[in-house]
């Protein structure tokens, strides 16, 4: 009587044999056919995918990586120990064609048609031995797709770490760029055309510089910023200068007023904001929107023109503070209830249109107390206010009081 091997272990033996059948045939393919299956391939790719034809690829690099990593799959298939020369195949040609400009989508299509070429030549070969319609080796010529995905996963994660690097390494050309525009723009033309070209700004266009005040380095800020301006189809380009975060705006046309109003995002801190004409003058567009943050004692986006007596009064602290006390001088050593009273009135007038009846309704006063004050003023200081060059003097020197004013009473 014949002892019968147990149903399941007969199963094991005919997988086993089934994979290692496809492994002897993979290694013949290696050996023998990687020329033929190489051309193969190649002409499959040109054929099928155009995105080639139009890259960087040369006819001998192509026919070289793809022999490599076809190579590499076989090798994978038989379960061997892969040789160093073929070890990084798919790595190398993943980081190449990203440095090639290709699209992924097309060399992922290279590894599907690596994958047709292989599984046609594993049936071939199966047929020849008659065993290609067995469930066995059906079943195992998984290790094929196997093989060639692990291939694929390798070609994608060199591809996008190449493309991060790539990424990277423009964002610091970019960088240079602009901060090279932002210290040297009026005086090196180089430094002008470079910066247009990483930027993909034109040389000649009215622009929007802001210069911000104590802005952490945070990605998120320039990716909010670029986006809202982006979505109202304004050019930008943000990042920072030494310690000092800056913006170019293209105004395109519109108004910077409305411009600012875009940029809500940074008005945690006091950003500083002037127009000027081409980025060869982006230098002076950095000092006026400074300028402005000078006179700024709370945060926001603000431009040049918004405040010009503070942004003047701000430009030169020491000059600023010695017309203040000359001119307020006087005022300041009223007793504490007339002081309050002359710098209510003072103030309002100041900020208004001068008119008796509009400093009433501001501050609630009687028209006779407006105008009892303001000749206090006059009287004590020795000025007109109907006088423009004393109206001037009047008017720069209470924005310097303002401000120190505002900066007393955080402290």
């Amino acid at each position: 009587m014949t002892e019968q091997m147990p149903e399941s272990q007969s199963d094991g033996n005919q997988e086993s044999s089934a994979e290692e059948r496809i492994k002897r045939i993979a290694r013949r393919l290696l050996e023998n056919q990687l020329d033929d299956l190489t051309d193969h391939a190649v002409r499959l790719l040109q054929a099928d995918e155009p995105e080639y034809a139009q890259s960087r690829v040369s006819q001998s690099d192509l026919k070289r990586s793809m022999r490599r990593t076809l190579a590499l799959a076989l090798v994978r298939i038989t379960g061997d120990e892969i040789p160093d020369d073929i070890l990084t195949a798919a790595a190398e040609v993943g980081r190449l064609r990203a440095e090639q400009g290709l699209p992924l989508p097309a060399l992922l299509h290279s590894y599907r048609l690596d994958l047709r070429v292989l599984w046609e030549a594993l049936i071939r070969e199966g047929r020849s031995e008659g065993v290609a319609g067995e469930q066995g080796f059906l079943e195992s010529s998984i290790l094929v797709w196997e093989a060639v995905e692990a291939n694929t996963t390798e070609v994608v994660d060199a591809y996008r770490r190449a493309m991060e690097d790539q990424s990277r390494n423009l964002e610091v050309l970019r960088g240079r760029a602009f901060e090279k525009l932002v210290l040297t723009a009026d005086t090196d033309p180089s430094a002008v055309k470079n910066a247009a070209k990483r930027l993909l700004l034109p040389e000649e266009s009215r622009i929007l510089m802001l210069v911000g005040d104590d802005v952490p380095v945070d990605h998120s800020v320039v990716v909010s910023s670029v986006a809202r301006l982006k979505a109202r189809g304004l050019q930008s380009y943000f990042g920072w200068v030494g310690d000092d975060f800056m913006g170019i705006v293209l105004l395109a046309g519109r108004r910077p007023e409305d411009v600012v109003t875009v940029l809500d995002g940074l008005a945690r801190w006091k950003v500083g904001a002037a127009v000027v004409d081409g980025l060869r003058h982006v230098p002076r567009g950095v000092r006026l929107a400074r300028a402005v943050i000078r006179s700024r004692h709370e945060p926001g986006v603000q431009l040049l023109h918004f405040d010009w007596p503070a942004v003047l009064i701000g430009a030169n602290d020491e000059l600023a503070k010695a017309l203040a006390d000359q001119v307020l001088g006087p005022l300041l050593a009223l007793p504490d209830n007339d002081r309050a009273a002359v710098f209510e009135t003072l103030q309002a007038y100041v900020q208004g249109s001068g008119s008796v009846s509009e400093i009433a309704s501001t501050t609630l006063r009687h028209r006779n107390t407006v105008r009892n004050r303001l000749q206090t003023v006059e009287r004590i200081t020795g000025l007109s206010l109907s006088r423009p060059q004393d109206i001037a003097a009047v008017v720069l020197a209470m924005s310097w009081f303002r401000g120190a004013d505002s900066q007393r009473s955080t402290q």
